[in-house]
């Protein structure tokens, strides 16, 4: 009976024991930031500190995500109601460039939505940005306005109308006797330019939309136009620079 009594306080006084021992651990771990975890292939646990561990699985993981570096290459493509083409202008300006090295996706995207894109696919060896447009696709070796870097632009299509070449448009190049000289898509301006920027314009039935998603108003409404010259106007799309110059101009007086 006695030593009954005995095994019955050893037990109480080991259970007691425990109970504030298990306490008093995880104050302990609580209080310093600590985490139990497995150790090498050896049955123990040892104690880590947590915070650190966090930051080490934070930091792998931002490093798994993929950036662009020298060797990424860009493909940027517009889509339209009638087919899919490509932007040739920024695909040259920014392959081979290192500006946009190491840029993530959500700096890419902040960079490239002002221009209407948006990333499709994104690796290391490949992004893919692609411009959503509800209009109509511009015909071959056309120029029609747009935008490049918040400025009013006269691009250029090919034989297949991709966008491969582009103006950023300035409505006061002068001679030095004071005349205006003549319109040059091909040469690089020179002297006091005036540019037109979209936060400038005011925006009258969707203006600085349809510059970035394209204008072709006569296919979407389906109007029609007896005049030929006035048709290239309404679509926005013309066949000599110099109309398209003269269309751009046209936006300095809204």
């Amino acid at each position: 009976m006695k030593n009954r009594k005995l095994l019955y306080i050893l037990i109480t006084t080991l259970a007691i024991a425990f109970v504030i021992s298990s306490y008093t651990l995880n104050k302990y771990i609580s209080n310093n930031n600590l985490v139990l975890q497995a150790s090498s292939k050896i049955p123990y646990l040892k104690l880590a500190t947590k915070g650190n561990n966090e930051d080490l699985m934070q930091t792998s993981l931002v490093t798994s995500l993929p950036k662009v570096n020298e060797d990424t290459k860009f493909v940027f493509k517009i889509k339209y109601k009638d087919r899919e083409v490509r932007n040739m202008v920024l695909e040259k300006y920014f392959n081979g460039s290192a500006l946009l090295n190491s840029k993530t996706q959500s700096q890419l995207e902040e960079l490239f939505n002002k221009q209407g894109y948006t990333i499709s696919s994104m690796s290391e060896d490949e992004i893919i940005l692609v411009n959503n447009s509800d209009r109509y696709s511009y015909g071959a070796n056309k120029y029609f306005l747009g935008v490049y870097n918040n400025l009013v632009t006269i691009y250029k299509t090919d034989n297949n109308g991709d966008v491969t070449a582009y103006k950023i448009f300035n409505s006061n190049v002068y001679a030095d006797d004071g005349k205006q000289r003549k319109y040059d898509f091909d040469t690089k301006d020179s002297g006091e330019l005036q540019y037109i920027k979209t936060e400038d314009l005011k925006e009258k039935d969707g203006l600085v939309d349809d510059l970035i998603h394209g204008r072709k108003y006569n296919k979407d409404s389906d109007s029609t136009q007896s005049v030929e010259v006035d048709e290239e106007y309404e679509n926005g799309e013309f066949r000599t620079p110099e109309k398209a110059f003269d269309y751009a101009r046209g936006l300095l007086k809204s």
